[in-house]
């Protein structure tokens, strides 16, 4: 190493320098950087100093780099014997967790652990492992052990599409004389939702909490051609709040002639009451229902989702109608809103331009 010279020209070294600059796993940026001063012609003494590692670091990665090239700043396979769990048995592990059930082989438990599925390869390949290398193994395979995500259930996709596509023809030729408003409700607890907050580090932060939980609930419709909110408050989730709701559209709304309100399929949007009344106001309010299970449909969800992580995520307010206060502020600071057309829409967006529709002036 000592009689070999490492030569880079100066648009090499300016491109290795940016390289290691942008590099983010150490080791390969610690050879980089043993290259470039090696270039310069410091001595390994000094470089080992500086970037404090070994002389004989500095010495192999010189060799490696006069030998291999920029390869040399990749690492090197392990040594030692190769790993218990060969490929095939990996794959099959990766079938095991990803496509099947541990009661499908006799066990009577709804997820894998390390220790079952350990057991399951004694059974399968009569191999004894300890649930550490199940665990090694399955990393290796870019498995994690996390949280799955609840999907709601599949129904009916094509009653599901015609209810959108109308949904969306609304939205997109409806005059400007008639008033959309997307509606959905959210509850206010005074037993605050628990999220992230910055603390010390060792000391867990404490949240106070009153104990005895109040919630009340809030009924909204946002405007999709203004951004404004419709709003109203109540102390459940009932016909009574949407008739309030309704009221509140029509006789706040006068400038629409018509007022279309779209809505999830709640039992309170679909009750007795709720019918007679929308008979009784047929010519100035409609109510369109949502596909059941669709809240990537209504941007009210999103306009709520912005609320609890403000307001209710962590709040220490003892009385309720101080949090329904704070919320209603928050709302009303935040108006308009800035609509656009939810993801779900868009698939079925060139359907209906192929139709030749002639589409208003919405937000898309």
């Amino acid at each position: 190493m000592r009689n070999t010279i490492i030569q880079l020209s100066s648009k090499e070294r300016k491109r290795l320098i940016s390289q290691m600059k942008r590099e983010t796993k150490p080791s390969r940026r610690l050879r980089m950087h043993i290259v470039l001063l090696l270039a310069d012609e410091l001595p390994p003494s000094q470089i080992a100093r500086v970037l404090y590692c070994s002389r004989t670091t500095v010495y192999q990665v010189g060799r490696r780099f006069v030998e291999e090239g920029e390869e040399a700043f990749d690492d090197r396979a392990p040594r030692g014997p190769a790993p218990l769990l060969d490929e095939g048995i990996c794959q099959r592990l990766e079938e095991l967790v990803l496509e099947e059930s541990p009661r499908e082989h006799g066990f009577n438990r709804s997820r894998w652990t390390c220790a079952v599925l350990a057991t399951q390869v004694l059974k399968e390949f009569a191999l004894r492992v300890c649930p550490e290398t199940v665990r090694r193994a399955l990393h290796r395979l870019g498995l994690r052990w996390r949280r799955p995500r609840p999907v709601p259930p599949l129904s009916h996709p094509q009653e599901r599409k015609r209810r959108l596509l109308e949904i969306l023809n609304l939205l997109l030729t409806s005059p400007k004389e008639e008033g959309i408003l997307f509606q959905d409700e959210t509850e206010l607890h005074l037993n605050p939702k628990v999220g992230f907050a910055w603390m010390r580090r060792g000391q867990q932060g404490l949240l106070p909490t009153p104990g005895t939980n109040q919630k009340a609930v809030l009924s909204g419709g946002v405007n999709w051609r203004s951004g404004k909110l419709v709003l109203v408050t109540g102390a459940r989730r009932a016909t009574d709040l949407f008739l309030a709701f309704l009221e509140q559209v029509r006789t706040r709304l006068r400038r629409y002639r018509k007022i279309h309100v779209i809505a999830d399929q709640d039992r309170s949007h679909t009750s007795r009451a709720i019918n007679e009344y929308l008979e009784r106001w047929k010519h100035r309010l409609e109510v369109h229902l949502l596909p059941a299970w669709s809240p990537d449909a209504n941007p009210m969800e999103m306009i709520w989702l912005v609320l609890h992580q403000t307001v209710t995520v962590n709040h220490s307010e003892p009385v309720l109608d101080e949090l329904v206060t704070h919320a209603r502020q928050l709302l009303e600071e935040r108006q308009p809103f800035r609509l656009k057309l939810p993801k779900v829409y868009k698939p079925l967006l060139k359907q209906i331009k192929r139709q030749g529709v002639q589409l208003s002036c919405v937000p898309i």
